[in-house]
């Protein structure tokens, strides 16, 4: 300390140079929390990750916002013409504005009912805003100067403007505060040490350490990225400002007692700082070991509060090094114009309080426990994250949020988004149906308004899509095809009964006999050569030959006859073939084609069992499917190739017959020639010769005629017995039609049932649909990988209803996920209630986590300062007291008295900090003058301890509780709850704990070691 008076101007230079320098380069914090904004969660918390997900989802940059528009008589129809038009110039305008997909009820009239409330009071536009860089309120003036002039009120909203209005509001709150502070400070020190200088000289060395201060912590915000929120300004100026205040107090009226008993002001320096010195070190220890716990935090707004540690040991500095200065430089004149040498006085209340506490330590423990312990017992956190409630209606942005509210629901403002990432396309049939069913999963919860999904994109499902709807059509097909096959069946029976009535036999006697009559022609062309010969010899007997003559035209007229019957009979059979042959191609067609049919009911029958979850235990889908798969399989015989070998058959046996009734033709025509020849032969021998040979030439050509005829016999025959194996295959094919037949109308009644089944299956083409296209572009990212849905709340976002439901959803998006093709999926959900959610979660962990940490924190200090061990679990557990009595007492008036539906989410955690971290120093305070009486007995000491650091520690905890008092005039619900529980908390452990509890429980042994001895004499 020597070395530090004689270097103090040093010092003082460096201090000074740091300060200015620190605050000449300090970078604006507020436009940097403006531009990055404050995240309550940490980068693992699910809504974050969600958010990270949906972030990959939209290709436009940007934070949704929206416009409100309101007349409290009724938008008119001249007003909505006026809004339109001034809502398509912010459209025209929007690169400049940076808007992007902007939603109004002009340009989107199927969105109407959606932005336009039921009483048409309110309108909404909603849009996506880039910033670019530029400042809220710039943005604001750009907007403003398209809608100026409008008849209506309107308000502009979402997120950017909220955190600038909040912003505003904390900023202002500040400022404000930071004032009140100050002017407080000087009141109460000109009270307290009745003097203008002792005022100014501690507000100018705390004034050093705040600057210095807020220069490293800026620059660490800057380019370090230190996490920073709207409370870190704040938290920096309370807490340096008020215990700063506070150990100057204990430092000046230290000093003050030294100087009264006669030391010089060196020697008062360095005795002030043995003993009032060692009390602020310990002190400081406490603040740093508490606000250095918040690194351990999740929540980046609690993680900015170590920037108290920052100021706390800026300030430890400030009061080593720049306060000893003042006391040298100035001496009494610090304390100028007061006359009082002396320190603080007496302090009655103290002793007396002390005093009591240690005469009745039983009962006076008994009592503070009976009402400490149930608030304690029953304490129950209700949190409130609501930062529009904050605002109430003071600013446009939560204005119009309350107008969205009161007129459309909040949850109509604030939705939620579960997104759903896969390494796959989510565009087909499998994945759709598992987004389907968790949308219809998520429509049952009972917190849940409405759904839009892929697959319901107005929040209602299609019926095209689902099973029972496609069923209709399904089963009327089936039945049109029923009947085609039933009609097959009875037209190939009847083929069938023709093909076996058929006797086939005669074509084979046909044969033999055509070769026979082939045989005698070639006999009786052999003969008449001989009597041409015999003729041309004139050797033979005329009446014989003209006998002979006679018998061979009576069997020509007999053979030409009987070929007549014979082509008659041929010309028949080919007609009845021909027939039959259309016949039985127009029933191979429409086997093809029911073969086709069930390919597809059997395609749609597999797709359906995919994804109707019970089908492998459901015995009628079961029987479905295995009677189409008999059906398929009696069918796989009919195949083009096998109906082909049929038609070769068939043109075979078609070739027979054109053949043979050519063969026939000629064959009658030679015959009818002959027996011309034959009748000349008798008219005149003379001309005999010439006439057989004319008849000779003839017969020459029927037998060559008769040859062909039977090759063309043959031929039929052939194609008659190949025929014949179609006759048979018609048989099983008609056993399978009537197989098909029953099957189809049992596949019919069990499809028929499945019209009251909701499963879904898209149809392919409806994948490929236009208006579907819209839909899946609307959900789903370009290459389709990722999903949302988006979920409207029927309570409010911030509310605990809403909260409980935010972990419904997730717990049916997990389970709905979960066994299906998308199991492996990421997925999340995103939004006011999920955030809020998400925080909730993590300040309650946080909450836990720092408590144990400040507690041992604290509890280590004071075993090190008061070298015992119940007493620094004494004051430990008085401290705690305090706190939950703090709560308790603004649970009781914002909760009960108010109404509030909770407590502002970051007081609990602020007031615990601030209680039992500050709380502590007046502990110390008080422990440290305990320690100065080592001679005395503890009641004795605790007494004459209290008697003299009372009115010091009363002091500060004004001081202290003033400076909190200062956050009310904010106007801020978070600011004024966390002043009322700082000073609820300090006036209790001010008042009770420490003047009456501690003393209590300091005598508290001897106490109860009397009252045993007393029972057992």
């Amino acid at each position: 300390m020597k070395s530090i008076i004689k270097g103090r101007w040093a010092i003082f230079a460096i201090w000074l140079i740091a300060t200015i320098l620190l605050t000449v380069i300090q970078p604006d914090i507020n436009a940097i929390l403006r531009q990055q904004g404050q995240e309550g969660t940490s980068s693992e918390s699910p809504s974050v990750i969600a958010g990270d997900i949906l972030d990959k989802m939209n290709t436009t940059e940007g934070t949704d916002n929206l416009i409100v528009f309101y007349d409290k008589n009724k938008i008119s129809d001249e007003d909505m013409t006026q809004i339109g038009e001034s809502v398509e110039s912010i459209r025209d305008s929007s690169a400049e504005l940076g808007v992007n997909e902007m939603i109004d009820p002009f340009s989107m009239p199927d969105a109407k009912s959606a932005l336009v409330s039921e009483d048409g009071t309110t309108l909404m536009v909603s849009y996506k805003l880039d910033k670019k860089d530029r400042e809220i309120d710039d943005i604001k003036e750009q907007f403003e100067s398209k809608l100026e002039g409008l008849p209506v009120d309107y308000y502009l909203s979402g997120e950017d403007f909220i955190n600038n209005d909040y912003l505003k509001a904390s900023q202002a709150g500040v400022e404000k505060s930071a004032a009140l502070t100050v002017i407080f400070i000087l009141v109460v020190l000109i009270i307290a040490f009745r003097s203008v200088v002792t005022p100014f000289i501690s507000l100018i060395a705390v004034a050093f350490s705040y600057l210095v201060s807020m220069g490293i912590a800026a620059q660490l915000i800057d380019k370090a990225g230190f996490p920073i929120t709207s409370l870190t300004q704040m938290l920096l100026v309370l807490i340096l400002f008020g215990i700063g205040t506070d150990y100057n107090i204990l430092l000046f009226n230290r000093f003050k007692e030294e100087l009264a008993h006669g030391n010089s002001v060196d020697d008062s320096i360095i005795n002030t700082y043995k003993t009032a010195g060692k009390t602020i070190a310990y002190s400081i220890l406490t603040v740093f070991i508490a606000f250095l716990a918040l690194v351990f935090s999740e929540s980046p707004i609690y993680k900015s509060g170590v920037v108290v540690v920052i100021g706390v040991t800026i300030l430890l500095l400030q009061i080593l090094t720049l306060t000893p200065f003042i006391m040298k430089v100035l001496g009494k004149k610090i304390f100028w114009p007061s006359k009082n040498a002396g320190g603080h006085e007496e302090n009655k209340f103290w002793e007396k309080t002390s005093s009591f506490g240690i005469k009745h330590p039983i009962l006076i423990t008994v009592i503070i426990l009976l009402i400490i312990g149930p608030m304690i017992f029953f304490h129950e956190e209700k949190l409130n994250f609501d930062t529009v409630g904050e605002l109430g209606d003071s600013y446009p942005s939560s204005k119009a949020i309350n107008l969205v509210a009161e007129h459309f629901g909040k949850g109509q403002a604030m939705p939620a988004t579960v997104v759903i990432e896969n390494d796959e396309a989510l565009d087909q049939n499998e994945t759709l149906a598992v987004v389907d069913n968790i949308t219809e999963r998520l429509k049952a919860l009972k917190g849940v308004k409405m759904v839009s999904s892929v697959t319901q994109p107005q929040g209602e499902q299609i019926a095209a899509f689902y099973v029972d709807s496609q069923m209709g059509s399904v089963t009327e097909g089936i039945s049109q095809t029923q009947n085609g096959v039933d009609q097959i069946y009875s037209g190939l029976t009847e083929a069938q009964k023709g093909l076996e009535s058929a006797d086939f036999s005669e074509v084979n006697q046909m044969v033999d006999g055509t070769a026979k009559l082939q045989d005698g022609m070639t006999a009786l062309t052999n003969g008449l050569k001989q009597i041409q010969a015999g003729i041309d010899d004139g050797t033979s007997n005329p009446q014989t030959i003209n006998n002979g003559l006679s018998t061979i035209e009576t069997n020509l007229t007999a053979m030409s006859s009987g070929v007549g019957v014979l082509a008659e009979s041929y010309e028949k059979m080919q007609a009845g073939y021909a027939q039959m042959g259309t016949h039985y191609q127009d029933a191979a067609k429409a086997l093809l084609g029911v073969k086709d049919a069930l390919t597809q009911m059997k395609s749609m029958t597999d797709a359906l069992g995919s994804s109707y979850a019970e089908s492998s235990s459901d015995a009628n889908f079961q029987a479905l499917k295995q009677t189409i798969d008999q059906l398929s399989a009696s069918l796989n015989q009919i195949t083009p190739e096998s109906i082909a070998a049929l038609n070769e058959n068939y043109n075979t046996v078609t070739a027979g017959f054109t053949t043979a009734n050519k063969n026939l033709a000629n064959m009658s025509n030679g015959l009818t020639q002959m027996a011309n020849g034959l009748k000349k032969l008798e008219d005149g021998l003379g001309q005999a010769s010439s006439g057989i040979n004319t008849i000779v030439t003839n017969m020459n050509s029927v037998n060559t005629g008769l040859g062909e005829m039977k090759a063309g016999q043959e031929q039929l025959v052939e194609g008659l017995n190949g025929f014949g194996e179609f006759g048979k295959k018609l048989t099983d094919v008609n056993d399978g039609l009537q197989g098909i037949s029953d099957g189809l109308g049992q596949t019919n009644g069990y499809l028929t049932q499945l019209n009251t089944n909701k499963t879904f299956f898209i149809p392919e083409e409806a994948l490929t649909n236009e208006d579907f296209k819209k839909s899946l572009d609307a959900f789903m990212s370009e290459d389709r990988k990722i999903t949302k849905m988006t979920i409207v709340l029927k309570d409010d976002p911030y509310s605990d209803e809403a909260l409980a439901t935010v972990n419904q959803i997730n717990d049916t998006l997990s389970d709905g996920l979960k066994g299906t093709v998308l199991s492996d999926a990421k997925s999340g959900t995103v939004g006011t209630s999920a955030t809020t959610n998400d925080m909730n979660d993590v300040l309650s962990r946080d909450l836990s986590r720092t408590t144990v940490i400040v507690i041992i924190g604290v509890l280590l200090v004071l075993f090190l300062v008061i070298r015992s061990f119940w007493t620094p679990v004494f004051i430990t557990a008085s401290l705690v007291g305090a706190y939950y009595t703090a709560m308790f007492i603004i649970n009781f008036i914002f909760l009960n008295l108010l109404g509030y539906a909770g407590i502002s989410s970051f007081v609990p955690f602020f007031s615990f900090i601030i209680i039992v971290a500050l709380g502590v120093d007046y502990s110390i305070f008080l422990m440290m003058r305990f320690k100065e009486y080592p001679d005395l007995t503890p009641k004795e000491a605790i007494v004459l301890a209290s008697k003299h650091t009372g009115g010091v520690i009363i002091s500060a905890v004004i001081i202290l509780g003033g400076t909190f008092a200062t956050l009310i005039p904010a106007g801020i619900i978070l600011l004024t709850e966390l002043a009322i529980a700082v000073i609820t908390g300090l006036i209790v452990l001010c008042f009770i704990l420490l003047p009456l509890f501690v003393p209590a429980l300091i005598a508290l042994p001897d106490a109860l070691a009397n009252l045993f001895s007393k029972e057992k004499k």
